[in-house]
């Protein structure tokens, strides 16, 4: 429903921002159906009243529940006036962000989707180019965009080098403190944390091997 953002200093890059009732549905199908695993990592999820209510009463839920939930609380109003703002900070930082990211000398998708939503976790990424934007979830939704964007670019090597998920983040928010020095971020300590980023920093910004010498700690 949004137009692409074209990208000044690469401008074949083309940043879609989108919305729509059944992306909505499909967000909550498929995060009910990984809940196990966001459970199993204490991740913080939101579902729409209804089928919140039904989890809470331990009740199957099937697809027209979740259709019903979402339309009730579609409003593109709201989504609309989001994006906009979204939109207007992404052009604050998009320039130096994909100046940076092509210092990992990987492959950069000449679009990005991102799909807007009010469910599920914060952020999330879909290879090779889709991006799942919480837009109820953080106060500064630009450097979620990034910072799945960061995933995407890396995640041949997180595949290639069998990172697990923590330090997989870790990397991610290590090369994002690289990319916006002014606000730092790290999520939780990984397994050998210490020697994660120890390692980082010796070898930053040659990604691959970064990673590749990231694998070897645990053989």
């Amino acid at each position: 429903m949004e137009g692409p953002i074209k990208n000044e200093i690469a401008p074949e890059i083309e940043v879609i921002f989108d919305f729509s009732l059944n992306h909505e549905t499909e967000r909550v199908s498929n995060t009910l159906k990984d809940m196990p695993w966001y459970k199993e990592n204490d991740y913080k999820i939101k579902f729409p009243k209804k089928i919140r209510e039904k989890l809470e009463k331990e009740e199957n839920i099937n697809f027209e529940d979740i259709s019903l939930a979402v339309s009730e609380e579609f409003n593109p109003d709201i989504y609309n006036e989001r994006v906009l703002k979204i939109k207007e900070g992404w052009k604050e930082i998009e320039k130096d962000f994909f100046e940076n990211l092509k210092k990992l000398n990987l492959p950069i998708q000449e679009k990005y989707f991102i799909c807007t939503t009010i469910y599920g976790t914060g952020g999330s990424y879909h290879t090779p180019n889709s991006v799942h934007l919480n837009i109820d979830y953080y106060k500064d939704p630009t450097l979620v965009i990034a910072h799945e964007i960061v995933h995407l670019t890396i995640e041949p090597l997180i595949q290639e080098f069998n990172i697990d998920h923590w330090t997989k983040e870790r990397i991610v928010n290590l090369i994002m403190n690289k990319f916006f020095p002014e606000k730092p971020t790290l999520q939780r300590d990984p397994e050998n944390a210490e020697k994660v980023s120890e390692i980082f920093e010796t070898y930053f910004p040659d990604i691959r091997r970064v990673i590749g010498e990231i694998s070897k700690i645990k053989k």
